[in-house]
């Protein structure tokens, strides 16, 4: 045999154990099952506030798209950082999932000396949503928009309060934002969650909430919080008389807050992605958009690097706010 004959029987061996173990690979994904069994998303917010009506809404829709349930978790307490941190500690084996949004990827990692997790700890999955905010006034407040907010603040300064879902949260940088473009002086009052914030706006506590539309607008509707102002760069189709902040005198605002889901640092690949189509399956239910219309909501249903491109820019953007306004929670 000479030597050109004996290379390309070696070469013709190692093709077809190549192939074989390519099969192999192959049968392992057909046998894996997952989800096999129930899957825990951590909700690092408490039940009522915006996160949890966003979960809880797609939550039947998961588990149609997943064949099992999805169990909501919420583990709420410092800005989001607990269940957070919880999720980064999780197993990696695609059964523990965490929702994660701007404060919890973007701000927190900046504004806390130890939130308990690193954002490399965590993988992308899905990018789900994003969202205007609405200023919200109590009935007693004497303003019928932001601009009239404004001018009464500027004649006395610290006289009105504003409410979120606590320091560091998205809603707080957009207050803080709010002040400096405007020159106001308004006093932050941090609520434990956004479910808080809102209670304490419905009950007078506050003058003002800065609040996701899910959970403000049927107040809203009801007619037990006025619509101030909202956040986005246009007027909303769910609230078209409400001007923006910008509309209102502070040229130049705009805040948008986004949603999205990870899992622990190094989860099946394969798994991230069953988890994202079925989540873009979710998101695009005809009930869910029209939903999410209805509450300034935006189904965005891109997948992991969609997601993780978007943390690395906003994590540049919200530092620099944290910067300018000196915040800092140790």
């Amino acid at each position: 045999m000479n030597i050109d004959t004996r290379g390309r029987r070696q070469a013709l061996r190692a093709l077809t154990g190549m192939a074989a173990l390519a099969g192999l690979s192959g049968l392992a994904r057909a046998n894996d099952k997952y989800p096999d069994k129930a899957i825990t998303l951590l909700v690092p917010q408490p039940v009522g506030g915006d996160a949890d009506a966003v979960c809880r809404l797609l939550q039947p829709h998961w588990r149609q798209a997943l064949g099992q349930s999805l169990i909501i978790d919420n583990r709420a307490g410092a800005a989001g950082n607990i269940g957070t941190a919880a999720g980064a500690r999780a197993p990696s084996d695609g059964y523990t999932l965490t929702f994660v949004n701007q404060s919890t990827m973007a701000i927190n990692p900046f504004l806390y000396k130890d939130p308990g997790y690193q954002v490399a700890e965590l993988e992308p999955v899905s990018l789900m949503t994003s969202i205007d905010l609405i200023i919200c006034a109590h009935p007693s407040v004497p303003a019928n928009n932001l601009a009239e907010l404004l001018e009464q603040a500027r004649r006395r300064p610290g006289a009105f309060t504003y409410g979120t879902a606590g320091n560091g949260s998205a809603n707080h940088l957009a207050g803080e934002m709010l002040k400096s473009m405007a020159g106001v002086n308004l006093v932050h009052v941090p609520y434990r969650g956004g479910g808080p914030a809102m209670i304490g706006a419905l009950g007078g506590e506050i003058s003002t909430v800065v609040a996701f539309p899910l959970a403000a607008l049927p107040h809203i509707r009801a007619g037990k919080l006025r619509a101030l102002a909202t956040t986005g760069s246009t007027r909303s189709a769910a609230l078209p008389r409400v001007p923006t902040v910008a509309e209102s005198g502070v040229a130049g605002y705009e805040f948008v807050s986004w949603m999205g889901l990870v899992a622990p640092k190094g989860t099946p690949r394969s798994r991230i992605d069953i988890v994202d189509r079925a989540t873009r399956r979710a998101l695009a239910e005809p009930d869910v958009r029209q939903r999410f219309t209805e509450g300034m909501t935006t189904a965005v249903g891109q997948g992991p690097e969609a997601l993780r491109e978007l943390i690395t820019k906003e994590s540049g953007k919200m530092s620099a706010l944290i910067s300018r306004f000196h915040l800092k929670i140790d």
